[in-house]
């Protein structure tokens, strides 16, 4: 091989790897905790012992929905996870668990949709959630089942442990917002000027204070009560 030849070889692999960097965004890293506060029994807020299930998560840029589909399982008469948070255009899967009937279904404008009538014998139904925000889910049979997908902007999300703990990596560097939210509270959210390679440390608090109003059937109207016994 000539050394010219050589030259213009190793000039191209350095062309070719300045070219993946610049390619590839600078990112880092946000950690820090949420604190719960709750209503005491005679009035003001006191901080909760337990503030597991907080969704925080990154808005300010786009990423591509991951290959790999959710899962929101229905089991003895309940959605879990309480919260699921998702990347818009990925897939959920809603398996029935139980052995009767479930309807899972959504009037939220963000992502309406309606699975229609299935049990734990049928394939579980999906759904895509195309578009960012927030999808309360319901059962059509059972009125006490209620779930939210969270659909996100990016992959840059975590739920708390009890502990309210957090820590996201790979977040894109630049101008960028941390949100965090919990049924019950208003969203929490501090913007934040990310450099590359950096490590911020945030602290958000949620105010628990928000009741869950009764929701109707997929119809709009009340269910119906539940049986009584007389005892006989």
């Amino acid at each position: 091989m000539s050394s010219r030849l050589a030259a213009l070889l190793c000039a191209a692999a350095l062309f070719a790897a300045a070219e993946a960097v610049r390619a590839e965004p600078a990112t880092g890293t946000v950690r820090g905790a949420i604190t719960v506060l709750k209503k005491r029994l005679f009035g003001g807020l006191a901080k909760s012992d337990d503030a597991s299930g907080v969704v925080v998560y990154v808005t300010g840029y786009l990423t591509p929905p991951p290959d790999a589909v959710a899962v929101l399982e229905q089991k003895s008469e309940r959605f879990i996870p309480r919260v699921l948070p998702i990347v818009a255009g990925q897939t959920v899967s809603f398996p029935n668990r139980d052995r009767f009937y479930h309807n899972v279904f959504s009037v939220s404008p963000v992502e309406p949709f309606d699975l229609g009538q299935y049990k734990s014998s049928d394939p579980a139904r999906t759904q895509v959630f195309a578009t960012p925000g927030l999808v309360p889910v319901y059962c059509n049979i059972h009125p006490q089942m209620l779930s939210y997908v969270v659909v996100l902007e990016n992959d840059a999300f975590a739920v708390t442990g009890e502990d309210g703990k957090f820590e996201l990596r790979g977040v894109r560097a630049g101008a960028i917002a941390l949100n965090a939210w919990l049924p019950g509270a208003q969203r929490a959210t501090r913007e934040l000027v990310l450099a590359p390679g950096s490590d911020e440390n945030v602290e958000l608090t949620l105010e628990l204070t928000q009741k869950t109003p009764p929701h109707a059937r997929k119809d709009g109207t009340p269910y119906p009560p539940p049986p009584t016994y007389d005892g006989n």
